[in-house]
């Protein structure tokens, strides 16, 4: 309703509210719901009349007594360990990998080659994403579980007195987890617990024409379980069932855990998963591999080339090098066949993943498959218009985000912008300066007077708001991509050189857990804040349109995909090129103190901004191209600054140390600015459309959006 004021007037809003009465009577024996009465009046139109109530359930069910309610629910968390992995499963993002739209195995093969083997293709593929996705998360999994065994470790009380601050909050009703439990695992406490929210029903079709259920969380579950209930029998006067941030798959999936086949494979296929990344790890480890061998030998022996003068570059010196690149694709090439380099141990591992993995398959198929397949289809409705159901989540939300098992067609909506953060998303759904309460005020405008159709402008609100949502959506994903890409330029510059003296991937991230969870945290903490604001700005805007009032110009303006490969590529290369030359110039200038080499920060500093623009630019902002000339001629520094070879009669240019990485560094940065020029960017939200005299139900919305979608593709 706070929308609604707020587009139209505190005046076209009435408010009359009656507290909750728990004293039980023979017509209600759990007594009646806090409800509201409230009048909605569009200034020169119709007015609408809206009942709401609530139906608070976290303490209408029997808890274990506190002093076994914690041990009761570590024992339950121990026991469904494996649901850790839904933290870093794949979520709706990534159907387009786990459900490809091909139509035969043959054109999905051949659509991921070519994605592939195509760069600029490949960098912006749904399995490119995917692959960025799933590692990020899992390198955030592994450096949290190494700061926790370093705090356990290093200091046991911080440890001891965390734990027991954990157990404390167990006891007591701030005990969350103890309702999920109730609700996957303790079945006469979630009837009785249905046979209250069933009551609650009923008194809203004692008092209502039409019924329109949003449930949060868990209540998504349990309203999913209501609607299913008797063979849909209280489907009666509900229209609409909305759930948000709905905690009906993770549930579903601890449900699943209870049966022995479905607890033996989920215990079984993390355990394939780490005996298949231990034998594997020639393939991804340096310290095993002998591709990342030769690689390191690639950088070691053109690094030279890029600090030293021309003056000194003799034929020997460029045959040495030459000669060191093509030893080192020898290595690589040799080493693409594994089998020398495979213990039988490491064999033994992939084989025994390979078993684990087909055996659960095999159970997945014949035994649980058939039974899961269809566990969310919601039984017909017995009046004249079925029941509309629609799940609402962010893209990030760590409860609703979840992928699998799938829900019935058309039930799960576009994704919610929210902030972008695991935690925050799943709370700040109904936030007074959230997109989503504004959605659902427009099925509440069409629901209300569904005769005119037009009398409280329903139609011009849906449209608008799907614009914003649009923008938001985008705007959500570029400043995600932006905190991945620079994620991923900090772990590769604190894990490449503990790598590069033998270290394991596992191992070089349990080392350098203190700056990798410095990062993290301070990048979350930023884009979250950033997040914050733009969202509310946009939002602010939205309600001044939803007014009325004039707009200002669109404050979002994104480059498409297809105008950012070539500037993003080229200043990726000039990053690299700037970390390794000021390397070698570091290291000269150790190593040669009389050539006077000044200023290899100057290029280490450049390289630093050349890879965040790359990232900027890759994410799709508006990079000013004075940022990556003012870069580029950071590189120039140490060849303006420092002297070459005492006594040599070359010309200036070919004595200066680091010529030759200004020079390519340089051509980068030019044709990173070709691209910047010839890039045009696209500003949202879009222009406003002309208004339809008739108002669409909800699914002809989301037709329309997804049309736009595909037309702006």
């Amino acid at each position: 309703m706070d929308p609604i004021a707020k587009a139209h007037g505190a005046s076209s809003v009435t408010w009359t509210e009656t507290p909750e009465c728990r004293e039980g009577s023979t017509e209600w024996p759990f007594g009646t719901p806090a409800h509201a009465t409230v009048g909605i009046t569009v200034p020169d139109q119709q007015a609408g009349t809206v009942l709401i109530a609530e139906a608070v359930w976290a303490d209408r069910f029997r808890r274990p007594p506190w002093y076994l309610r914690w041990l009761l629910t570590l024992g339950y968390v121990l026991l469904s360990l494996p649901a850790v992995l839904l933290l870093v499963g794949p979520d709706r993002r990534d159907r387009s990998f786990w459900a490809p739209t091909e139509t035969s195995f043959k054109h999905t093969f051949l659509s991921s080659l070519r994605d592939g083997l195509r760069p600029g293709t490949f960098l912006t593929s749904p399995d490119f994403r995917h692959m960025a996705r799933m590692g990020w998360r899992f390198l955030t999994l592994l450096v949290l579980l190494a700061a926790s065994m370093a705090l356990l470790m290093e200091h046991p009380w911080w440890t001891v007195g965390g734990a027991a601050v954990v157990i404390v909050l167990l006891c007591t009703r701030l005990n969350v987890a103890d309702h999920v439990i109730m609700a996957a695992a303790r079945n006469q406490e979630r009837e009785r617990l249905l046979d209250f929210l069933e009551e609650r029903l009923r008194w809203m079709r004692e008092h209502c024409d039409k019924i329109v259920i949003i449930a949060h969380s868990q209540g998504g579950f349990l309203a999913q379980q209501l609607m299913a209930r008797h063979g849909g029998r209280n489907q009666s006067k509900v229209i609409r069932l909305v759930g948000v941030g709905s905690g009906l798959k993770p549930i579903w999936f601890l449900q699943q855990i209870r049966r022995p086949l479905a607890w033996a494979v989920a215990w079984m296929l993390p355990i394939a998963s780490l005996c298949l990344v231990w034998g594997a790890s020639p393939l991804i480890e340096p310290s095993n591999s002998e591709i990342a061998a030769g690689m390191l030998m690639q950088l070691e022996a053109t690094t030279p080339s890029l600090a030293l003068p021309l003056a000194v570059q003799s034929p020997e010196f460029v045959t040495a090098m030459l000669h060191g690149v093509a030893e080192s694709m020898d290595r690589i090439q040799s080493s693409l066949l594994l089998a020398g380099d495979m213990t039988w141990e490491r064999w033994a591992a992939v084989v025994v993943s390979a078993t684990l993995t087909i055996v659960c398959g095999l159970i997945v198929k014949f035994h649980i498959h058939r039974e899961a397949k269809t566990p969310f289809v919601l039984p017909p409705s017995n009046g004249s218009k079925q029941l509309e159901w629609e799940e609402y989540s962010s893209q990030h939300d760590a409860v609703g985000r979840m992928l699998l098992p799938a829900l019935p067609q058309n039930v799960e909506q576009e994704a919610t912008p929210v902030l972008g953060h695991p935690l925050g998303d799943h709370t700040k759904y109904f936030e007074s300066d959230g997109l989503l309460p504004r959605h659902l005020a427009a099925g509440l405008l069409a629901d209300v007077d569904p005769s005119s159709r037009r009398s409280l402008g329903a139609r011009r609100w849906a449209e608008t708001v799907a614009r914003y949502e649009r923008a938001l959506r985008k705007q959500h994903d570029r400043r995600r991509c932006f905190q991945g890409v620079l994620m991923l330029w900090v772990a590769s510059s604190v894990l490449i050189p503990r790598m590069a003296r033998g270290a394991t991937i596992v191992e070089a991230v349990i080392g350098s857990w203190q700056p990798l969870a410095v990062a993290t945290v301070v990048l979350s903490s930023i884009f979250t804040w950033r997040g914050r604001r733009s969202h509310r700005e946009l939002v602010a805007m939205l309600d001044t349109e939803l007014r009325g009032e004039p707009q200002p110009t669109p404050p979002v303006s994104i480059v498409p995909p297809e105008h950012r490969t070539s500037a993003t590529l080229a200043l990726a290369i000039g990053a690299v090129f700037a970390f390794f030359g000021a390397l070698g110039l570091s290291l000269l200038s150790s190593l040669q103190p009389a050539w006077n080499v000044r200023s290899p920060g100057a290029a280490m500093l450049a390289a630093i901004i050349l890879a965040t623009l790359a990232a900027a630019t890759g994410s799709g902002y508006r990079v000013r191209r004075r940022w990556v000339a003012g870069a580029g001629l950071l590189t120039c520094l140490p060849a303006l600054t420092s002297s070459g070879p005492l006594g040599s009669g070359a010309p200036a240019w070919a004595t200066a140390p680091g010529g030759p990485l200004a020079t390519v560094v340089l051509v980068a940065v030019a044709i990173a600015l070709i691209g910047l020029t010839r890039a045009r960017v696209v500003p949202l939200p879009e222009v406003v459309s002309s208004p339809s005299p008739m108002v669409p139900d909800q699914r002809g919305v989301a037709s329309n959006i997804a049309a736009l979608e595909a037309e702006r593709r």
